[in-house]
């Protein structure tokens, strides 16, 4: 999870909460919702990957609700109250569903920087209490997620030691080889691997 910057409202997202003003009957006025012009705004803000666990998104995203519209039906069209998720089973809003923590991180509101710690096997650990139920809340610890990481970090990791002794080329590689997933476990590794040389 990393902080993002939100980008202005759509135009249409406007209109429709112009239309449904806070009533209970938003839910079915945002499953007819066009939310193509939402989708992308947000996904090009969030350089095509997850708010959450930072996967890249493919085809199948979800519009999420950080506070969920059955509990707060009057943000439902509320530009500040959503993200766009990856529909990984057992993570991020398929995980956290109709729920609501307080504690929870809006990557859009908060910053994350320094929440949560990724280790070469894979794993994520969280800096604090509210991290670690972050963390298991919106199942960013889940098989996948791990497995995904585990091979990043191992195949950035090597390539960073393999060009240590070069720094042209490493500063080169550093710079052109930005992360199609991942760029909080990214920058990550780059520090402690270049750190520890």
């Amino acid at each position: 999870m990393r902080k993002l910057t939100r980008p202005a409202e759509p135009a249409t997202l406007a209109i429709a909460r112009q239309n449904y003003n806070g009533t209970p009957s938003q839910d079915e006025a945002w499953k007819k919702f066009d939310k193509n012009e939402v989708r992308t705004k947000l996904k090009q803000a969030q350089n095509n990957l997850c708010a959450y666990c930072e996967v890249s998104l493919s085809s199948n995203t979800r519009i999420d609700h950080f506070k969920p519209k059955k509990l707060h039906y009057s943000l439902t069209f509320d530009w500040n109250n959503l993200t766009l998720s990856c529909d990984e089973i057992g993570s991020c809003d398929n995980k956290k569903g109709g729920n609501f923590e307080s504690y929870w991180i809006n990557p859009y509101l908060d910053d994350p920087n320094g929440k949560f710690e990724f280790f070469a096997n894979g794993q994520i650990k969280g800096t604090s209490q509210d991290a670690q139920n972050i963390i298991k809340d919106f199942g960013l610890d889940c098989p996948n997620l791990e497995s995904k990481r585990k091979s990043i970090f191992t195949t950035l990791q090597e390539t960073i030691l393999a060009l240590i002794g070069e720094p042209e080329a490493l500063e080169a590689y550093l710079e052109s080889d930005y992360p199609m997933m991942f760029p909080t476990e990214y920058n990550q590794v780059i520090e402690r691997t270049i750190g520890a040389k």
